[in-house]
């Protein structure tokens, strides 16, 4: 995925145009993509090579759309900035903004200010928004889990301070008009994450699984952020991505082999799914009681907690299936709202994944929905992570009723 000209990102980087020197949009852009790189973590060597893959792609996008990205390193002498991709070859980079001194990006407070700059900054009709770094999903533990991992003291370890999806929900409802959310991060496409932000933006494009520290081929991709035609966007963008999957030393992998499941989920939907899935919850907590609940279910993500991987992150679809196997009428009504909602999905064969046993489950296209739910269960209360609880933060908990079934 990484070519060899984009190995240069220091000297790219180091060459970009200071403020006073920058080539201002003569008007209001078409789409403006906002790119959020929260890299003052372990990800930060990352960070310069897609830069420079974006400039790549950039150089394939229609004028008249803008490309503005905000960074933050684990660097001692660089404090966190914000740039404009332009498609001048001696000078790809104009530095718009650099902050004088370098503070906690997955603050909420400092979220929004990043936000409200870059859209001064980029006036346009309509808003995009990716985020690249470390996430968990909808993961909270007490704060400590979601999105945006910032360490605060610039080195590039993998502890440190997240922000929370109902946090950057908040920040989010401001009435820009996003839309879409592209996560090029790990575990983001699950249902409560869609729903918490069902109100901000048109769609959301994720993985369901964990990516590889490469993350999403930006020299392919970026054209795909400014297709005008909402259905040819979101499927360039999943068949982009999933075709160039790479493994963590950065070379392609063979056709079937560990690619990335993702998906599209139509936010206007969101609920009405929620009502078919709450229809279903007095059956389906029953079954989660019984011993083969979770058996061959699809999973994306598992705690390693001392090598006896929990199981926290199961396919919604995979786990309704099986949960109304011997009801398949009442499967069939939820699947067609399932299918009005993910609108688009490309999976095939595994995925990288640092805690999952592929020998755990079959999967099929049947199966899997490339979309995960969490579900509470009784093994989660001696679990590390008070998942039980945690999932009573999120809006879907009270959307489905899970308190009604006696969670």
């Amino acid at each position: 995925m990484k070519h060899l000209l984009i190995l240069i990102s220091s000297i790219l980087l180091f060459t970009a145009c200071a403020k006073d020197d920058a080539q201002e949009p003569t008007g209001p852009a078409q789409r403006s993509l906002l790119v959020f790189v929260s890299a003052e973590n372990d990800l930060t060597n990352y960070a310069d090579l897609d830069i420079n893959e974006m400039i790549e792609g950039y150089r394939q996008v229609a004028d008249g759309n803008d490309l503005l990205i905000f960074v933050d390193k684990a660097s001692y002498t660089e404090m966190p900035f914000i740039i404009r991709i332009n498609k001048r070859s001696d000078h790809p980079v104009d530095t718009l903004y650099k902050y004088p001194t370098d503070f906690y990006v997955s603050n909420p407070d400092n979220f929004k200010e990043i936000l409200q700059r870059m859209k001064q900054l980029s006036p346009a009709r309509e808003y995009a928004l990716t985020f690249w770094g470390h996430a968990s999903g909808w993961k909270i533990e007490n704060n400590r889990r979601a999105y945006g991992l910032d360490n605060g003291n610039n080195y590039p370890t993998k502890v440190g301070l997240w922000l929370d999806i109902p946090d950057m929900r908040k920040v989010l409802e401001d009435g820009t008009p996003w839309k879409f959310i592209f996560f090029d991060c790990c575990n983001m496409q699950n249902i409560e994450v869609a729903y918490e932000l069902r109100n901000v933006t048109d769609y959301i494009i994720a993985a369901p699984s964990e990516i590889t520290g490469y993350g999403a081929p930006y020299n392919v991709i970026t054209k795909d952020f400014f297709i005008t035609d909402d259905q040819r966007m979101y499927t360039s963008l999943c068949d982009d991505y999933h075709a160039q999957i790479t493994d963590n030393t950065g070379r392609l992998t063979p056709a079937g082999d560990r690619q990335l499941p993702i998906s599209t989920i139509k936010t206007s939907q969101v609920q009405v799914l929620a009502n078919a899935t709450k229809l279903l919850l007095p059956e389906l907590a029953e079954y989660l009681k019984t011993s083969s609940a979770t058996k061959d279910v699809i999973y994306y993500y598992a705690y390693d907690k001392n090598t006896d991987c929990e199981k926290v992150m199961y396919d919604m679809k995979d786990m309704i299936r099986s949960a109304f196997a011997e009801k398949p009428e009442k499967y069939a009504t939820w699947e067609a709202v399932f299918n009005q909602t993910v609108i688009y999905a490309r999976a095939k064969g595994k995925w990288h994944a640092n805690c999952v046993n592929f020998g755990d489950f079959t999967i099929t296209p049947e199966k899997i929905g490339c979309v995960s739910m969490f579900f509470p269960m009784e093994k989660y209360n001696t679990a590390k992570y008070k998942y039980n609880e945690d999932i009573k933060l999120m809006q879907w908990y009270q959307a489905v009723g899970w308190s009604t079934v006696g969670w």
